[in-house]
């Protein structure tokens, strides 16, 4: 039975990062951010009452934040680089890795986002308490990719083509 796109997009089915899911996500999901773009206003002598021109200076920026809950090694591997020791201890890289990719957003209504050039920075969050669970805060940052778009939304029934995801050798 073919899906009924409503146009509501709701609720985290899986996020992958090159076409692998990245692990649990807290209840939170994913929130959108990131800064709005700036425009400087050109002002004539002889008209003011309004501008005479706006021009964008800056497109601003397209962001979405997560919190990763799921601490398995190759989780942590796949958001913030480094390694795996055969007994699953899960050794960091010496320096910050910038985890950069395809990330799909895979959502139950059907819909899926791809990004096709996310960076990804992360760092610890939460805690560890009886409250709450230790946590990687995640921040996708939305970058230019050539000659595809920053992204895409696919509606239900549409599956993002699987020859968009770098080769995992």
């Amino acid at each position: 039975m073919a899906e009924t796109n409503t146009g509501a997009i709701y609720g985290v089915k899986a996020l992958k990062y090159n076409g692998q899911a990245l692990g649990l996500i807290s209840e939170d999901g994913l929130q959108p951010g990131g800064d709005s773009p700036s425009k400087t206003r050109i002002w004539a002598a002889q008209k003011r009452n309004a501008p005479f021109a706006v021009l964008k200076s800056t497109p601003g920026t397209k962001t979405w934040t997560f919190t990763l809950i799921e601490l398995s090694a190759d989780n942590m591997i796949q958001v913030m680089g480094g390694t795996k020791e055969s007994t699953g201890i899960y050794v960091p890289p010496t320096e910050d890795k910038d985890v950069q990719g395809v990330f799909d957003i895979e959502t139950v209504t059907g819909h899926t986002i791809r990004i096709y050039n996310g960076v990804l920075t992360c760092n610890f969050a939460n805690g560890i308490n009886f409250s709450n669970v230790l946590g990687i805060e995640c921040e996708l940052e939305i970058q230019e990719a050539g000659e595809k778009p920053p992204y895409k939304v696919f509606p239900p029934g549409q599956v993002p083509p699987a020859g968009e995801i770098p080769s995992q050798s």
